[in-house]
């Protein structure tokens, strides 16, 4: 198992405190290796593009 570095692991979070007090529910996952890991970010990165398209819809749906 390679370390985090200190750098990876405050971004790491960064993005979970900014899910968290957004109220957002997500799952903490250890990353494999790099490559696992750029492929779960791109995940939460899709993930958050979805949840944003929904509350624009739910937004225009209300107005």
């Amino acid at each position: 198992m390679k370390r985090a570095s200190p750098v990876e692991l405050r971004a790491a979070l960064e993005a979970a405190t900014t899910m968290a007090r957004a109220g957002i529910l997500f799952v903490p996952m250890p990353a494999l290796d790099q490559a696992d890991h750029d492929a779960l970010a791109n995940q939460m990165h899709d993930r958050l593009e979805k949840l944003e398209q929904e509350a624009s819809a739910q937004d225009a749906g209300h107005e």
